[in-house]
């Protein structure tokens, strides 16, 4: 009977870490192509840099997936070929809904009973990171102003 509890708790984690690691993949995608869009040199590098910390944490994700016994691949998002041209004014706003969408995958998985408190730091330093980094993007545009 507690061995099949464990089974249980480590496929929900895997499952809601599974999930964070698909949402983090596609959210890099939509910053690369939000930065392809942006003329100023310094918002430029500050949505790469977002880019960036994603595809760490992505990649942290996914290590600790396959360790866990999970399985990871590079997931394709479909909603690759739509993202347009968005107007440089409208980069922030995009930018705050992929952060709210990020935050509340995060937050989904720190609130679960099952995930371990190892796990639980690491999650937590990661959300913060990824807020640390919008904030400074804030900062940024509001300067520019």
């Amino acid at each position: 009977m507690p061995t099949s509890s464990l089974n249980l708790a480590r496929m929900h984690t895997l499952g809601k870490l599974t999930q964070l690691l698909k949402v983090l993949q596609e959210v890099k995608k939509k910053y690369e192509a939000f930065a392809a869009g942006v003329k100023n040199t310094q918002l430029h590098q500050a949505i790469i840099s977002l880019a960036v910390e994603n595809n760490q944490y992505a990649s942290e994700l996914s290590s600790l997936i396959r360790s866990l016994g999970g399985e990871t691949e590079t997931i394709h998002s479909e909603g690759e070929q739509k993202i347009g041209k968005i107007a440089e004014k409208n980069i922030l706003a995009a930018c705050q809904r992929t952060e709210m969408r990020l935050v509340k995958v995060y937050k989904e998985v720190l609130n679960e009973s099952y995930v371990y408190d190892s796990l639980k730091k690491m999650i937590s330093y990661q959300l913060n990171g990824v807020m640390c980094a919008f904030h400074k993007l804030k900062l940024l545009r509001g300067l520019q102003k």
